[in-house]
């Protein structure tokens, strides 16, 4: 073998292993990308083939165009994450024009040169998420006409300059929330016709401007929550038929405009909660593929026909936690796929009798926390796959057999909290739990009055307890009777079975007893103080002639004693 040609294919070799195996301390070298953490300073044996470099938690402080000379060429990807990186000088970039991907996320930068992109021709992707930036500068961006994705959110930007993403002709996804933007001007994303994904949710606007969306004709989603805004101009989607998922909830809007969302087929997802909404007309949602609408924690107090009659496809209606007090008889009219409606922590004290019908899909009702004293008859008929009711915490004294009847349609019936009134009316209730055990959780449905069965389960209430009693018993006492005799005990409940109660009870000889009884201590305590008060009398009397017989005395000596110095004056 030719010993020339053995050197040169050791050589290569050699070269080659060097190529593979030089990768720096705390690096970890996966093909062409190289992912170092915990350093210091920039890693300085990066091979110049290396196509991706990750730094993560490192102390590194700025970014010099030395860093990346060696990689000029090969360079496509480059993210610094989690790092103390306070700047990053001009020039960095100009020698790696082949960068697709640059990020720089969680670090302490607060500005950047106004010209470091500027050769970044070919970026498509632009993270820099979780900085300190303080000001959008519109020339990061003049020339990064291939950009496609852009995140720009939890910064401290405060402004949006208008000319900013107009050169961004390819921007598909924009994420601008977590700042602190203000104010958004109608030309602000101005020629972005292929954006797809616009999110300025966690800022301080207060409007939206009309026109500001008319050139995102495939827009699919929009987060505009958290935020202040307080109304939406009625055509404000007029232009965004694409439109998918609506985001808004955690606003001030204090009404919708009539056809806000009439132009919006492919809407499938909106969320409306935690505002200050007051009413909904039958003419805000338009024809769409909504399946879920969020309407919680606002102020809605009525819920009129045909509200949302528009939404054939919609299967979750939430309108909990709002002032509902009426809800009209066709209001879920047109909702035949609707598999839950949420009414519960509202002010509703009755229901209307034709609620729920035409909901054959309806699954789960949630009226509890709200004041409903008793349910119209027939308010579930229809509804065949009814799997839960939940009435729990209302204001039902009791429910008559016609009610208990519809609930049967239900597989669980959740009743507790509720003030029942455990007389002769609570009879129907008590028969439909022994023979429902399933339905319900019997130990949790108790009586709330009269008083002596407060607390007692309903089903295991006996007949005596509920029934009037007989002429040979004691009669039980009405709450006017109580009010009328205050010092008359409650009746006693007896423990035992029904069929031992056949005579008058004890305890009508004990309340007639302890009448009787009362009235001996009253005159035995009327003898007692007049016998005190003549002792007294006597006492004083005797006292006050003592006293008096004293001085008497004393006077009478002293005067004996003048009388006979008087006769020996007179001698003299």
């Amino acid at each position: 073998m030719d010993l020339p040609w053995t050197l040169h294919v050791l050589g290569l070799l050699c070269f080659l292993t060097s190529v593979v195996w030089s990768c720096p301390d705390r690096c970890v070298c996966q093909g062409t990308k190289v992912f170092c953490s915990g350093l210091s300073d920039f890693p300085k044996t990066v091979s110049s083939t290396s196509a991706g470099l990750y730094l993560s938690n490192c102390n590194i402080s700025f970014l010099k165009p030395e860093d990346l000379t060696d990689l000029s060429n090969t360079l496509s990807i480059f993210v610094v994450i989690d790092t103390g990186l306070r700047e990053v000088h001009p020039g960095t970039f100009d020698s790696t024009q082949n960068i697709g991907a640059l990020g720089f996320t969680g670090t302490e930068l607060q500005d950047l040169p106004e010209a470091l992109f500027k050769n970044l021709l070919k970026l498509e992707s632009m993270n820099l998420k979780s900085n300190k930036l303080l000001v959008l500068r519109p020339n990061w961006f003049s020339t990064l006409t291939a950009l496609k994705n852009l995140d720009l959110s939890k910064n401290q930007f405060t402004s949006v300059p208008v000319e900013t993403f107009q050169p961004l002709t390819e921007l598909q996804y924009l994420l601008l929330s977590g700042n602190s933007i203000s104010q958004i001007s109608r030309e602000t994303f101005k020629g972005l016709s292929k954006l797809q994904t616009l999110r300025l949710n966690k800022n301080v606007l207060k409007e939206f401007p009309l026109g500001s969306l008319d050139d995102l004709g495939n827009l699919q989603e929009l987060s505009l929550q958290d935020n202040q805004i307080t109304h939406l101009h009625p055509d404000l989607f007029s232009k965004t038929l694409r439109l998918q998922k609506l985001f808004l909830s955690k606003n001030r809007l204090t009404s919708l405009p009539q056809g806000v969302f009439l132009n919006l087929p492919l809407l499938s997802q909106i969320s409306l909660y935690d505002n200050q909404l007051e009413s909904l007309t039958p003419g805000v949602f338009g024809p769409m593929a909504l399946r879920e609408l969020w309407l919680y924690d606002n102020k809605l107090s009525r819920v009129e026909d045909d509200t949302f009659r528009n939404l054939t496809q919609l299967r979750l209606l939430v309108l909990s936690r709002n002032h509902i007090s009426h809800v009209s008889t066709w209001a879920f009219r047109g909702l035949e796929q609707l598999g839950e409606v949420s009414l519960h922590t509202n002010l509703l004290k009755k229901l209307q009798a034709g609620t729920f019908q035409g909901l054959p899909s309806l699954v789960n009702i949630s009226l509890e926390h709200n004041f409903i004293s008793s349910l119209p008859s027939g308010f579930l008929q229809g509804l065949s796959h009814l799997g839960e009711i939940d009435l729990k915490n209302n204001s039902l004294p009791n429910l008559p057999q016609e009610t208990l009847d519809a609930l049967n349609v239900a597989q669980e019936v959740l009743l507790q909290q509720n003030p029942w009134n455990c007389n002769k009316d609570i009879l129907p209730l008590r028969n439909w739990l022994r023979q429902n055990p399933s339905k319900t959780n019997q130990t949790l449905v108790v009586c709330e009055t009269p008083f002596s069965l407060n607390g007692e389960v309903i089903a295991l209430l006996a007949d005596e307890n509920l029934m009037p009693l007989s002429t040979t018993e004691e009669p039980a006492w009405t709450s006017t009777e109580k009010r009328k005799k205050p010092h008359t005990p409650p009746t006693r409940r007896s423990t035992s079975s029904p069929s031992v109660k056949t005579t008058p009870t004890s305890d009508h000889e004990e309340v007639t007893s302890g009448g009787q009884g009362q009235g001996e201590n009253g005159t035995v305590s009327n003898d007692t103080s007049i016998i005190l008060i003549i002792i007294a009398v006597v006492s004083t009397v005797i006292i006050s002639t003592v006293i008096i017989c004293c001085l008497c005395w004393r006077r009478n000596k002293k005067g004996r004693g003048d009388l006979s110095r008087r006769n020996k004056n007179s001698v003299l």
